[in-house]
């Protein structure tokens, strides 16, 4: 989730909501100022990154481990931090895991997308509905942090 001006955006069904939930605003906000001020759009630009976590992870290895696809963009120089934790109830019992990983590497500007490789830590996941959430953390010239979270479906290979 990220906060743009004074429009609050969530996106969860991928990164090309990005540009369709900024511009509206500036351009709302242009129409909306008397000629001859002045305008500025810094904070209404779209965000210097945001992350997108996948609607299904695959299961593997008998429930011993999922695997989450994740979408993200960061600016090319910032350093980045991607992290994923899922829970499941299975049962009378829960299934979670977490994963992270430095993504510094990936910041190009571009939309990348990296499998997240998910191991429970007490119980094994099972096919179904589990919540997952995605957290990337970016710093340049300020640390932010973006997130996307909701129901993920648990798939068999």
């Amino acid at each position: 989730m990220s906060r743009g001006g004074s429009k609050h955006c969530r996106w969860s069904r991928g990164l090309d909501q990005l540009t369709r939930c900024a511009e509206p605003v500036a351009w709302k906000s242009a129409l909306a100022v008397p000629a001859g001020a002045a305008v500025s759009l810094q904070s209404q630009s779209p965000p210097v990154a945001a992350v997108s976590l996948g609607n299904t992870a695959t299961l593997g290895a008998k429930g011993a481990v999922i695997f989450v696809p994740v979408e993200f963009t960061c600016q090319p120089g910032a350093f980045a931090f991607l992290s994923v934790q899922v829970t499941e109830r299975v049962g009378g019992d829960i299934a979670s895991g977490s994963a992270s990983e430095q993504v510094t590497s990936s910041c190009t500007g571009s939309v990348h997308t990296v499998t997240m490789t998910i191991i429970p830590f007490q119980n094994p996941f099972k096919k179904g509905v589990a919540f997952g959430q995605a957290s990337l953390s970016v710093c340049q010239f300020q640390c932010q942090t973006f997130e996307d979270a909701h129901n993920i479906q648990i798939v068999a290979k």
